[in-house]
């Protein structure tokens, strides 16, 4: 039998080879989930649908409360008994897209990659694969499983267990593809459809080639599209950036970041100096409030003056 590498993600459960063993493991009855997976496709409503920068929509979806409390059971009962190695980062108690950052800081060059309209992209194909052959369920529950947390086809964005699921796919490939990197002193890691690559010492072209190729291998021998337009290289010399957050140093927010938040607190300023701030403008103020408050994580003495400012604008 083959041995999984080190950096594999393991899972500590038994495996479930029985609907009624489910049923039991979750406390639902065997007769409603499968209700419930027969029905799941439509148990979902829109949460949010966003037009990103590139013109196209992400579209995230909550499960309506029958469903919802189906997969906060899954996940408490089979999914948070999933160790995940430290190169995975998304969605995973005590890490984040900071601590996605963090682990390329001081980096002499940078390798980012973006996987092509991941949630879509991950099928039942795929998910099934995850219950059925990395937990070792059996092919009836594996399917039950599958139904439960996939909706029309695909992994639902905004559902409670599609993380997990998300960080599972390429559990074939991935730890492999980290411990290969690992060898030749390079840092790999991946928070949901976001990956990076990156070195402390300056690598020959045809190396940085082989590392684009190599994760491109990884996206496409799962079915995956690499996002091209997001594939980004940067060295020391340049600002170099995982997750929106630069990493020359510490990680911290970008220039242009601080100074679209700094621009947005003069712009409520302005408009206080002319009157009482209107209830759209006062909405404005919390959501500026938050930005101030995402610097605060990362540049504490310059969000403080900020922070300051914004109070001295309520009556």
């Amino acid at each position: 039998m083959n041995r999984l590498p080190t950096s594999s993600p393991l899972y500590s459960g038994q495996a479930i080879r029985r609907i009624e063993s489910l049923g039991k493991a979750l406390r639902f009855s065997p007769q409603r989930l499968g209700y419930l997976g027969n029905n799941a496709d439509r148990l979902y409503r829109i949460a949010h649908e966003i037009e990103k920068s590139d013109g196209s929509k992400r579209v995230t979806f909550d499960a309506k409360p029958a469903l919802k409390e189906v997969h906060r059971r899954i996940k408490s009962e089979i999914l948070d008994r999933v160790t995940f190695p430290l190169y995975l980062t998304g969605s995973i108690k005590g890490r984040d897209y900071k601590t996605n950052a963090e682990l390329h800081v001081g980096a002499a060059l940078v390798i980012t990659e973006d996987i092509g309209s991941f949630f879509p992209s991950t099928t039942t194909a795929h998910v099934f694969d995850v219950w059925r052959n990395f937990f070792r369920f059996s092919d009836e529950v594996a399917r039950l499983l599958t139904a439960l947390t996939t909706r029309n086809g695909e992994l639902p964005q905004g559902a409670i267990t599609s993380p997990h699921l998300a960080n599972l796919v390429f559990w074939r490939d991935e730890p492999a593809l980290h411990d290969r990197f690992a060898a030749d002193g390079i840092v790999y890691s991946r928070f949901v459809d976001d990956i990076a690559a990156s070195s402390k010492t300056p690598i020959p072209p045809e190396h940085k080639n082989e590392i684009v190729r190599l994760i491109f291998g990884l996206m496409l021998r799962r079915g995956y599209k690499p996002k091209r337009e997001k594939h980004d290289l940067k060295t020391a010399g340049q600002q170099m950036t995982v997750t929106k957050l630069t990493v020359n140093q510490l990680p911290g927010l970008p220039k242009a970041e601080r100074g679209r938040i700094r621009a947005a607190v003069d712009h409520l300023e302005r408009l206080a100096s002319r009157g009482p701030l209107s209830a759209e403008q006062w909405r404005e103020h919390a959501s500026v409030s938050g930005r101030v408050t995402h610097l605060a994580r990362f540049h504490p003495g310059e969000a403080a003056g900020l922070k300051a400012r914004l109070k001295m604008l309520h009556p």
